[in-house]
């Protein structure tokens, strides 16, 4: 293979879903979509709802929901990194991969905050309008594509956070294009998913219990949406990041 390809991938993740996905899909569902419906459920409404330029409004969040904003990221992290162990790793079980991804949450961490904190001025420029708003969704578009294999690399190599920041920018030089086609390309069927799974179960929450447990239950159903589009997003990102590292390799 002399260049990356997406349709590569995808066969072979196709092939490794069908194969898997009794094993995957329970992992996705319960650590990831779980504990994103949870955080959507703590966050207020007033912050769910800010637009470029407001400014962020005042709350008063109970414990619990500051417990849930603080525990929901790690286990999201943690069930991430589960799956990638899962891509990655043939013939690891469910709990050594478990195992694996609990050692490795605080190198994906520290991979995330320091790239938070490099995002901090960018994204303070974005929330001044509009066109702050769209120069920062293509830095972020761009910035995503090079740091694709971040949670491969931090999964699959024993690295710190720096270097697992490092080694996932060196991989994808040369595929950003690639890269950022194959999000684009995969964002597409994913949004549609969320908005088909928001509104079904919205119409069944309204059934159920009102406007509120419509809300409830349509976030619900995006976050498990979401959840089987990170799933899938992990299996090919795998395929990918070992495609890359063989092609770095070659040179």
């Amino acid at each position: 293979m002399k260049s990356l390809s997406i349709s590569a991938a995808w066969q072979e993740s196709s092939l490794f879903l069908r194969r898997e996905i009794s094993l995957l899909l329970p992992v996705a569902l319960l650590f990831i979509g779980v504990p994103m419906a949870a955080l959507f459920q703590a966050i207020p409404p007033s912050l769910r709802q800010i637009t470029p330029g407001q400014g962020v409004p005042e709350v008063d969040m109970s414990f619990a929901a500051i417990l849930v904003l603080f525990l929901a990221p790690l286990a999201m992290i943690g069930g991430m990194l589960t799956l990638y162990a899962l891509a990655l790793k043939p013939g690891v079980s469910v709990q050594e991969a478990m195992r694996h991804a609990v050692r490795r949450v605080p190198v994906a961490l520290g991979a995330t905050l320091l790239l938070g904190a490099v995002l901090m001025a960018p994204m303070a420029f974005a929330m001044a309008g509009p066109a702050g708003s769209l120069v920062f969704l293509v830095a972020v578009i761009l910035l995503s594509a090079r740091l694709m294999a971040l949670n491969a690399v931090v999964t699959d190599q024993p690295v710190g956070p720096i270097a697992a920041l490092r080694e996932s920018w060196l991989l994808a030089r040369g595929h950003t294009l690639r890269l950022v086609a194959f999000m684009l390309l995969l964002s597409v069927p994913v949004m549609v998913a969320q908005i088909v799974a928001q509104a079904l179960m919205g119409l069944i929450g309204f059934a159920i219990g009102g406007q509120e447990a419509a809300q409830q239950f349509g976030d619900f159903g995006t976050a498990m949406a979401t959840a089987v589009g990170q799933l899938i997003m992990v299996v090919m990102t795998s395929r990918l990041y070992r495609q890359m590292l063989a092609l770095r390799l070659k040179k």
